[in-house]
């Protein structure tokens, strides 16, 4: 078995016995347990802004698609409470049909809804993908994945990848050529999110990094203020902010406040 497989299963093997014992659900504190900070060296070539016009869901491709593959789907980052792996690009995605706690009933009950501990287990794991970002050497990049491009627990996402590993009893690894990152669904629309121009929906208008945190507090304004075009917001050394177009700003780049 190659060195980069056998380094995927021990890191999944770890992560799997680190999921079956803490669920979202049962958390009383309300901490979701992520800890990474979003990584800003993976190519930024991994990504696209431009969605797949024709692209299956996960579950529809898992089954048929072979080692050596390539496939595109359908699907959005969770299935653990911790999806992202840290120090490493591996992530877990889930197939869409699949319901994520905060689509459950009438009322917010889980504090990580990304995790699925609401969902059937066998369900689950049909259903679920491992993403590698591999570099030329065909080894993840040594940087958690979350914040790349976009990604964070909850969002929809597309893959267009090669399948680099299977087998009978769930196991689902894909490297990711491109992937392109949508927003986050709700109870009145279950699939908002993972259309194009839904890049946004459902996604914290603080979260400047989209790593899932809001970067700061909400601002504290009068009825009926808006910010208008080129409100510019303050912050701290080392903050990225994208503002689309391409435009981005180096490390420790402050934006002012102007009212």
């Amino acid at each position: 078995m190659p060195f980069s497989n056998l380094r995927t299963f021990a890191i999944l093997a770890t992560t799997t016995l680190a999921a079956l014992g803490t669920s979202g659900c049962d958390d009383s504190t309300g901490s979701s347990g992520l800890t990474q900070a979003p990584s800003a060296t993976i190519p930024a070539a991994y990504f696209t802004r431009n969605r797949p016009e024709e692209t299956s869901n996960l579950i529809q491709v898992k089954p048929t698609a072979q080692v050596g593959e390539e496939v595109v789907f359908l699907a959005r980052v969770g299935g653990r409470v911790e999806p992202f792996v840290e120090g490493i690009a591996i992530f877990t995605v889930v197939d869409p049909g699949l319901d994520s706690c905060e689509l459950m009933g009438e009322e917010d009950h889980c504090p990580v809804p990304w995790d699925y501990c609401c969902e059937d287990k066998n369900a689950l794991t049909a259903g679920s993908a491992t993403i590698r970002i591999v570099g030329e050497d065909m080894l993840p990049f040594g940087h958690s994945a979350q914040g790349a491009g976009g990604l964070a627990p909850g969002r929809f996402l597309t893959v267009d990848g090669v399948v680099a590993d299977r087998n009978d009893d769930g196991l689902f690894v894909v490297d990711a050529k491109r992937i392109w990152v949508g927003g986050r669904p709700d109870r009145g629309d279950r699939m908002k999110g993972s259309r194009a121009g839904e890049e946004r929906e459902n996604v914290d208008p603080h979260d400047h990094d989209f790593d899932g945190f809001p970067d700061h507090a909400a601002h504290e304004h009068g009825d009926g203020h808006e910010h208008g075009p080129g409100h510019d917001h303050e912050h701290g050394d080392g903050h990225d902010h994208d503002h689309g177009d391409g435009h981005e700003h180096g490390p420790g780049h402050d934006h002012d406040h102007e009212h």
